[in-house]
């Protein structure tokens, strides 16, 4: 790829403060929101003498509490960003031109998350329910998707393209961005992916969202967008959606499974062994290529191959690790940070909890 028609744009962008303080105001903000929500429902279940319980338990409530969250997500993200005089494109890319290898690998890299990693994904959760805990796993409006493709299309903008783009935007366009601004890329994805599981609130999807949360903020991160992120969380999210609704494939339905010895408990562990690897060789051919200068201009790699000039920019400083990482931040930061990790963490430990109560 050659450097003709790339520019980096000067401006406002976000800082290592703005993805806690950004994550943190936007978890109150949530529950705020979902408070508000809550207090609609009981208002409007009073005025049809119903119960709040009856009323939210319907198709209608359950599918407007999938939308709640990515309409937040997106609302506070806009307005943060006006109030920061941030532009909203600096969460998307770093201005680089949009290439069909990412977004080849993206797919590539989600038909791999459901045939190979979902079943160690039921294997654990089979774990799980054996301690006890009980795993909610039903979707609103499923029995209307299977008979109705209006439904299905519907289901599949509320369960899989808002949330791919709403958490895209929050988790990899914001925090891990922010993140990057001093640290490395592998400091950004630790901690976007983190943050991402423990958003999620329930421990049946914690192996499952850390797996493609890692995949996700790898490929923004080399890939320079969240465009990339952005179908392949689509992608993830879809085929779940098709394989939860239609039973096509008997092994990804973890009702079917019945792991009744040593054996049937290796089949999972070998696949998702098998996962792994490919996914590594994904990761390395794609890191390879973009210091090849295959799919996006590298400044700092075509810099090694020219001789210095004297009107070149210099060399940016190199971005700390994970080692040093608390030093390195500001006083701040430093509150934000913890005050993010423990309020998101006591909300995923209630949930985890009342899991295993029943």
């Amino acid at each position: 790829m050659s450097k003709k028609n790339f520019k980096i744009e000067k401006g406002n962008t976000y800082s290592v403060l703005d993805a806690f303080k950004f994550f943190f105001f936007l978890v109150v903000t949530y529950f705020g929101a979902t408070l508000v929500y809550m207090m609609i429902v009981s208002i409007v279940a009073g005025s049809k003498g119903m119960s709040s319980s009856e009323l939210y338990a319907t198709e209608t409530c359950q599918a407007l509490s999938f939308v709640l969250p990515p309409v937040v997500f997106i609302s506070f993200f806009l307005i943060y960003n006006k109030v920061k005089k941030i532009k909203c494109k600096y969460a998307f890319s770093d201005g680089q031109p949009i290439s069909l290898l990412p977004i080849s690998v993206a797919i590539v890299l989600a038909i791999i998350s459901i045939f190979l990693f979902t079943p160690i994904v039921n294997l654990i959760e089979y774990g799980f329910m054996e301690l006890g805990y009980y795993a909610d796993n039903t979707i609103p409006l499923q029995g209307k998707m299977q008979s109705s493709l209006g439904y299905f299309a519907l289901g599949l903008l509320i369960y899989a393209l808002l949330p791919a783009i709403a958490e895209e935007i929050v988790f990899r366009g914001v925090i891990q961005n922010a993140i990057m601004s001093k640290f490395n890329g592998f400091v950004a994805i630790f901690f976007s992916t983190i943050l991402f599981v423990l958003m999620h609130g329930s421990l049946q999807q914690t192996a499952y969202q850390l797996i493609v949360g890692i995949m996700l903020g790898y490929l923004a991160c080399v890939g320079g967008s969240i465009v990339y992120s952005i179908i392949l969380h689509f992608l993830s999210n879809a085929l779940v959606l098709v394989f939860s609704c239609f039973d096509i494939v008997s092994y990804l339905n973890g009702q079917n499974m019945v792991y009744y010895n040593f054996y049937s408990m290796v089949f999972p562990i070998c696949i998702f062994l098998l996962g792994v690897a490919l996914v590594g060789i994904l990761f390395w051919v794609l890191k390879y290529l973009r210091n090849k200068n295959f799919f996006r201009y590298d400044v700092k790699m075509s810099r090694k191959k020219k001789s210095q000039k004297v009107d070149e920019p210099e060399e940016e400083p190199k971005k700390l690790g994970l080692k040093g990482m608390w030093q390195a931040l500001a006083y701040n930061e430093r509150v934000f940070m913890i005050a993010c990790f423990v309020l998101i963490g006591c909300i995923w430990l209630i949930n985890t909890i009342s899991g295993f109560a029943g």
